[in-house]
C-alpha cells in the first residue's frame, strides 16, 4: 500500500496515480478512469475491465504426478481464481490420465479443456461474470434437498433414495468450489465486487457460509453412506433429522433477509437439540455415529447464523443505523 498527500490547487484536489499501475492499466495523458465509492466509504479507480484485468495463468508439471494429486492441484488453481492451467509433461499423457482430469474438470463450473496434444492439457476458463446470491441459494436449494432426503432414509432404510443422495454431494462440490473461486476474485479485483454489487468483506462472510453449507452436505451424505452400508432405520433419528431439517430450511430467511430474530432463535435451539442428542445416544448407542453427523449439522446451522448476525450488524452500521438488539 502506497500513501500519497493530497495537492489542492484553486478549490479542488489531486493525488497523482501510481505510474506502475498506469502502465498495467495502460493509462496514458487523456484517459478515462473511474471513481467508485464503496458502502464503506472507501473509494475506487479502475480503468476498463478488459484493460485492467489480470490474467492469472499457471502450468503445472505432471511427469511424475499421481491423478488424485493433479486432482487437487486443478481444483486448486480453479477456486484461486486461475483463467488457465496448462498440465505439460515431457512424455506422452496416458488415456486414463486424460479421462480422469476431462472428469474432474466436468466437475468444475466455468472451465473447461479447451485443447490437447500428446504432452499437455490446455484447462480454460470460459465463463462471463455472474451474480454470487444466486448461486449460493442453488447450493443451500441442493443441500436441503440432501437434508429432506435423510428424513425420509432414516425412517425407511430406502437404500435407492440413499445412493442418490449420496450422488448429489458432487453438485454441492461444484457450487461451494465456485463461490470460494468468485471470492478470491473478488478480493484480487475491487472493482468486480463494485460489478457484482458487494463489498469485498461480504465474499468473506460468503466463503465463510458457504463452507459451513458444504460441511452440512458431507454430514448428510455420511449418514446416508451409513444407511447404505448397514440398513438402518430408525424412527427416532428421522424424527430428530427433521428438527435439524426445519433448522436448516430457516436459515434462508436468516441469510437473504437478515433476519436477526430467526437467528437468534437458532442459536438458542443449539442446546436443546443437543441435549435431545444425548439422550437419543444413551437409547440407541448403535447408532452413534449418526448421530455425531446430526450434532454437526446443527452446529454448522448455528454457525452460520452466526456469521449472518456478523454480516448484518456490518451492513447496519454502514448505512449509520441504531443496532436493535431484538427478538
Amino acid at each position: 500500500m502506497e500513501s500519497r498527500k493530497i495537492q489542492e490547487v484553486k478549490g479542488s484536489f489531486y493525488v497523482y496515480l501510481p505510474k506502475d499501475w498506469c502502465v498495467k492499466a495502460k493509462i496514458k495523458g487523456g484517459s478515462q478512469v473511474n471513481v467508485q465509492e464503496l458502502k464503506d466509504g472507501s473509494l475506487i479507480i479502475f480503468s476498463s475491465k478488459e484493460a485492467y484485468k489480470r490474467k492469472l495463468n499457471g502450468t503445472l508439471n505432471i511427469e511424475n504426478c499421481e491423478s488424485h494429486m493433479a486432482h487437487v492441484m486443478v481444483v486448486a488453481g480453479y477456486i484461486v481464481g486461475l483463467d488457465q492451467m496448462n498440465l505439460v509433461s515431457t512424455k506422452e499423457i496416458s488415456l486414463e490420465f486424460r479421462e480422469y482430469i476431462e472428469n474432474v474438470v466436468r466437475d468444475m463450473i466455468g472451465i473447461e479443456v479447451v485443447d490437447e496434444t500428446d504432452k499437455s492439457l490446455l484447462i480454460k476458463d470460459i465463463s462471463e461474470g455472474t451474480s454470487i446470491r444466486p448461486i449460493i441459494q442453488r447450493l443451500l436449494n441442493i443441500t436441503g434437498y440432501i437434508l429432506r432426503g435423510v428424513v425420509r432414509i432414516l425412517g425407511n432404510g430406502d437404500p435407492k433414495e440413499a445412493q442418490t443422495i449420496i450422488n448429489r454431494d458432487d453438485d454441492v462440490d461444484r457450487y461451494h468450489w465456485l463461490v470460494q473461486r468468485m471470492v478470491h476474485l473478488i478480493l484480487e479485483n475491487p472493482s468486480l465486487a463494485q460489478e457484482l454489487n458487494i463489498l469485498p468483506i461480504e465474499g468473506l462472510h460468503y466463503s465463510h457460509i458457504t463452507r459451513y453449507i458444504e460441511r452440512i452436505a458431507d454430514h448428510a451424505v455420511a449418514i446416508a453412506e451409513q444407511i447404505l452400508a448397514n440398513g438402518i432405520a430408525n424412527e427416532e433419528l428421522s424424527k430428530f433429522a427433521e428438527k435439524a431439517n426445519n433448522l436448516y430450511s430457516s436459515l434462508v430467511n436468516v441469510f437473504f433477509s437478515r433476519n436477526l430474530s430467526k437467528a437468534f432463535e437458532i442459536l438458542e435451539q443449539r442446546n436443546s437439540l443437543k441435549k435431545e442428542l444425548r439422550n437419543l445416544e444413551t437409547e440407541f448407542p448403535e447408532n452413534k455415529v449418526i448421530i455425531i453427523h446430526l450434532e454437526r449439522i446443527i452446529d454448522y446451522c448455528s454457525d452460520i447464523s452466526e456469521t449472518a448476525i456478523d454480516q448484518a450488524l456490518y451492513e447496519t452500521i454502514l448505512k449509520g443505523r441504531t443496532i436493535k438488539c431484538e427478538q
